[in-house]
């Protein structure tokens, strides 16, 4: 095994929802079901009676008797004598994971995302203590006013920022903390005069990742001041396109009911949460990315969108909807009044009326239907007309023929229309060649239109024996990468290399953007990739796709190599590489048959 320094979050989650902890922990101790709990003999200290307890719900582990608990990485820590890189690595090789190791270019970054949350975390809880102490009154009673008492305030750890101009300066100081980190942390930025506190006279609602570390910090403002919200800017820990806040609260309650609810504010989650519909989350008022859907999808995929009732809400709930649904999600959309938020409703209804309202979400599509024709006067045959016309471009986005079907009689009914006429009109743009739909070779199909590829690009094609269809596949990974460098992670824990990429542009861009660096000949391929725009279709396909080449193409090498080595009869060397090929030739078929199997179970 490489040295490996640190894992990213991402890939550590990943290996903690790969496994089920009782059934890690049953295979050392004998566990047996108590209520929603299992109990066993502690395996870290002698006992008769047992007061080892495992709660498979929560995913964690306690003795009662010597106060050990933990997760399942913990309890591989403490039964295996390994270190918190070792358990990991076990854990990840038990369920199939590739292992990924860090550059010391990466690894330095990941020192600094450290340094970072630790000052994160010092300011969250200076903003704490100020909310409770004697300056922090207006705000209380701010907060009282918007229905939030103080074991509310506590529980998503608000807090306060004074009204003097470099308060988090002198305390990050007084704790050591240097303040060019804390400006890159977003806390504190350089003035006139020297470094000036970003956050003054405002309510601080720290924002977390959803594994619960400070990541940025959103204020709002004690008073009439602008901007009423100020949110930490970019930083090397805060990205508002890849964070949901409240997430870290409301993740087991999400994976429990299997349903998030969205929100866009935090004052709406909050809201929301109080009335007992503890797994919502915000998207802090931003669009809805790639990111973000990815990261739902890990806990649930069932979402109600419940944004404001004004435009600007409705068009970032359609905004979202798009995002999620072109992930897989099954989503709803609970709507409010014109001038209602969910924070003004959750105050002044009850916790059924709450529910009541979300119970009565509605189905994505029904919703843009009913949307669609609101918007016109169907009264008069021009807006008939164009309500049509807009309806058959979203009906005909449905794949699936039952649900394309139902919707089309759904929308004739609404429209008042004939349902043949309407029937005719999606039937007819679905046969139309879907230009800028998916890509044709995820389809199944072996047509490619290259009139839109770089001419570098369409040479090396050509030059190469790459079976058609194989250089649109490099080609659409890179896109993506150019478009989300986040995206890299995911697929280096694939185990992908640079020897993958067969188009000899795409394997130098690819090993440069490793190295994050840059050279005239790849920062041509770059732009050419670039000026196509933004990819189409879905990044999990792209890399699905991109997967089943590169099973292809193992195969086939290592079948030439068989081939090559079927008419030798002697030698050591000879049948130890035969050994080597039969087990690589295996562990790719393995390969393939789960991702088949998984497939089917989606």
């Amino acid at each position: 095994m490489s040295a490996i320094a640190r894992f990213s979050d991402e890939w550590i989650e990943r290996v903690k929802s790969s496994v089920d902890i009782v059934s890690v922990i049953e295979k050392r101790v004998d566990l047996k079901p108590s209520g929603r709990n299992y109990v066993g003999l502690c395996p870290f200290h002698d006992e008769k009676t047992p007061s080892f307890t495992v709660n498979q719900e929560k995913q964690f582990f306690y003795c009662f008797g010597c106060g050990t608990g933990g997760n399942v990485i913990n309890f591989i820590m403490r039964s295996e004598n390994l270190s918190f890189p070792e358990a990991l690595v076990y854990l990840a090789r038990k369920s199939g994971i590739p292992v990924p190791s860090l550059s010391p270019q990466q690894q330095k970054i990941e020192e600094k995302k450290d340094r970072l949350r630790k000052i994160n975390h010092l300011a969250a809880q200076y903003y704490y203590r100020n909310l409770r102490g004697s300056f922090g009154k207006t705000a209380r009673e701010y907060l009282k006013g918007r229905s939030i008492d103080k074991a509310l305030a506590r529980e998503f750890f608000l807090g306060y920022a004074g009204e003097g101009w470099n308060e988090i300066c002198r305390f990050l100081e007084s704790r050591g903390i240097n303040l060019q980190d804390a400006e890159e942390a977003g806390l504190i930025y350089q003035g006139r005069r020297g470094y000036v506190d970003r956050f003054r006279n405002r309510i601080i609602f720290p924002i977390c990742d959803h594994l619960g570390r400070f990541v940025g910090f959103g204020g709002r403002i004690v008073g009439d001041n602008q901007p009423k919200y100020l949110n930490t800017p970019e930083t090397l820990l805060f990205h508002k396109g890849s964070i949901i806040y409240g997430l870290n609260w409301s993740k087991e309650s999400i994976k429990e009911k299997d349903r998030v609810i969205i929100v866009e504010g935090y004052t709406d989650c909050i809201a929301l949460s109080a009335k007992g519909q503890k797994n919502t989350v915000a998207s802090l008022g931003t669009a809805f990315t790639e990111h973000h859907a990815r990261l739902l999808m890990r806990f649930t995929n069932n979402a109600v969108i419940a944004f404001d009732g004004d435009a600007a809400g409705e068009k970032g709930t359609l905004r979202g909807l798009e995002i999620l649904r072109d992930h897989g999600m099954q989503v709803r959309v609970a709507e409010l009044g014109d001038g209602q938020d969910p924070d003004s409703f959750a105050r002044t209804h009850s916790a059924d009326e709450v529910q009541q309202w979300l119970s009565s979400a509605q189905p994505l599509m029904e919703y843009q239907i009913n949307k669609t024709i609101s918007k016109y006067d169907i009264q008069t045959t021009e807006g008939k007309l164009s309500a049509s016309q807009e309806l058959v471009s979203i009906l005909s986005q449905l794949e699936n023929a039952v649900a394309r079907d139902e919707y089309i009689r759904y929308a004739a009914q609404q429209l008042r229309v004939s349902e043949q006429a309407l029937r005719s009109d999606v039937l007819h743009s679905v046969a139309k060649p879907l230009g800028s739909g998916l890509p044709p070779h995820i389809r199944g199909k072996n047509r490619h239109n290259n009139s839109n590829l770089p001419t570098s690009t369409l040479q090396g094609a050509r030059q190469s024996t790459l079976p058609s269809g194989d250089e649109l596949v490099e080609r659409e990974i890179l896109r993506w990468l150019l478009h989300e460098p986040g995206l890299m992670e995911e697929l280096m824990e694939e185990g992908i290399s640079v020897e993958d990429f067969e188009v000899r542009e795409y394997r130098h861009l690819f090993s440069l953007m490793i190295q994050n660096r840059s050279d005239a000949q790849g920062a041509s391929t770059a732009e050419n990739l670039c000026n196509l725009g933004e990819p189409n279709g879905k990044w999990e396909e792209y890399l699905s796709s991109f997967r089943i080449v590169l099973w292809r193409r193992r195969l086939e090498k290592i079948e030439e190599k068989l081939s090559s080595l079927e008419n030798e009869r002697k030698g050591f060397d000879i049948h130890m590489e035969l050994y080597r090929l039969l087990r690589d030739y295996y562990r790719v078929r393995s390969a393939i048959v789960l991702s088949i199997r998984e497939g089917k179970n989606e």
